[in-house]
């Protein structure tokens, strides 16, 4: 097999929101620059797509470091400035909530936006900024290693999360029906990788940064969601539990792809090559 590659980097600017391709991007300990920076926030708790299914309709791109251009099918877009000193409908009311015991504070977007997310999804919503930096912390052993690192974005478990395609190409071929690699919500995508030797690789050297695996990526519903059109089936965790499945997971041992930190800052781009 050819030499690995990165094939595809992935930003989620709203969590739970749709993905969208970047060629290349900066990266910290904290994830990629841009990532799961804002969270859709319903009865003061974060949400996502297990809570609100549409927001897999929700398209966020940043348009520019400042701005987030925001898109839902029939309804017109949304020009978001995430200055602080444009956030003038609201008074930048501040507050925190609890994610995994953690108190990560937050800042609310404003009332013009929480508006526009609330027609678009049928329910009402606010949109939120983390606002500083909290002490991470993931209940797991297995997270020990960025357990009290600094995290200012709406992780789950961790900062990033890979895939890979030859990983997909096998499960594919013990499906009836092919599945995208948007039912899996990578980060990072990688090629010409055997299948599934991402659970075994411990660093990811690129050019100019290293990645080190924490865990697998224990898979939810989310998953069997068609992101297109809304549509549930079983797949891919019916099969996935027969073949990829661990004993005593932390949130049901069907596993697809890992969970990574970043060693130091710097730069990813779709071509480049693990060492």
């Amino acid at each position: 097999m050819n030499r690995p590659e990165i094939t595809d980097l992935l930003l989620y600017p709203i969590k739970g929101c749709r993905g969208y391709s970047v060629h290349q991007i900066m990266i910290t300990t904290m994830g990629l620059l841009g990532d799961r920076e804002f969270a859709v926030i319903a009865d003061g708790q974060r949400v996502n797509q297990k809570q609100i299914p549409e927001l897999m309709l929700l398209s966020a791109v940043w348009d520019s470091p400042e701005i987030l251009l925001l898109d839902f099918p029939g309804v017109d877009s949304f020009k978001l400035n995430t200055t602080l000193n444009a956030i003038t409908d609201v008074g930048l009311a501040a507050s925190e909530i609890q994610v995994y015991g953690n108190s990560l504070p937050i800042l609310d977007m404003g009332d013009n936006v929480a508006d526009w997310l609330s027609m678009a999804l049928g329910t009402a919503v606010r949109l939120a900024r983390t606002n500083g930096t909290t002490d991470w912390f993931f209940p797991v052993p297995e997270f020990e290693l960025i357990h009290g690192k600094p995290q200012t974005k709406f992780v789950d478990a961790a900062p990033i999360l890979l895939t890979n395609d030859e990983s997909l190409k096998d499960l594919n071929s013990r499906l009836n029906d092919a599945l995208p690699m948007n039912r899996f919500r990578p980060n990072v995508v990688v090629g010409k990788l055997a299948a599934y030797e991402e659970d075994e690789l411990e660093i990811f050297s690129f050019p100019n940064v290293s990645l080190q695996r924490l865990s697998y990526c224990e898979r939810c519903i989310v998953t069997t969601t068609n992101q297109e059109t809304g549509e549930m089936t079983k797949e891919p965790l019916r099969t996935l539990s027969k073949y990829r499945k661990r004993e005593n997971g932390y949130a049901g041992g069907i596993k697809f792809g890992i969970y990574l930190t970043a060693l130091a800052g710097g730069e990813l781009a779709v071509g480049d090559h693990l060492g």
